[in-house]
């Protein structure tokens, strides 16, 4: 092996980083260890030391976007000073996440959509309503809230990541006229 294609660092993370520019240039469907070695510069089998195989490979990518989100969504929680806040906030790190990394969305959503029920992202967004509206809300609506407020940022994460149709500057502003619009009532 050459030097030029010697790895030092995290190949692992490199990999997944790489098969994300891959998908983005090339698709999903074109996408192979194969490649993704060249792309990254290592032996063809270097890859087969962290992915047993494509679907893997997919897994861990996915897994690697969820935890970069699910930081984006503890981070607005954490920072947020005022808690009455807190949803618009979350919402507003949710939208700019996926702005930000629209591949992102379109990887996560498109074809290998999570399970809401064990989405660490959501479970969070969920803990963070109930937190929020819990004693203000009739237990019975709470959930169609949380759905109802889940799909309103997620929409909009979706808009925002096909360009010109959201103006990222007003995003903050359109998502708490939003959330102050729905009528949540006991």
């Amino acid at each position: 092996m050459s030097k030029d294609t010697y790895h030092h660092g995290n190949l692992k993370k490199e990999l997944i980083v790489k098969g994300l520019e891959y998908i983005e240039r090339y698709g999903v469907e074109s996408l192979s260890l194969r490649k993704l070695a060249d792309a990254a510069g290592v032996s063809c089998a270097a890859p087969y030391a962290h992915f047993r195989n494509k679907e893997e490979l997919l897994s861990a990518i996915q897994e690697f976007i969820t935890e970069q989100f699910m930081n984006t969504l503890s981070e607005a929680a954490l920072y947020c000073k005022d808690r009455s806040r807190l949803l618009i906030e979350l919402g507003t790190g949710y939208v700019l996440f996926f702005y930000e990394n629209p591949l992102y969305y379109s990887f996560l959503f498109n074809g290998r959509c999570p399970d809401l029920e064990s989405y660490t992202p959501f479970l969070f967004f969920r803990e963070c309503v109930v937190t929020t509206l819990g004693n203000t809300i009739d237990e019975d609506k709470l959930e169609y809230i949380i759905i109802a407020l889940w799909s309103m940022v997620h929409g909009l994460a979706g808009l925002i990541t096909i360009n010109g149709v959201v103006n990222r500057e007003h995003i903050s502003v359109e998502i708490e006229k939003i959330l102050t619009s729905l009528e949540i009532r006991r």
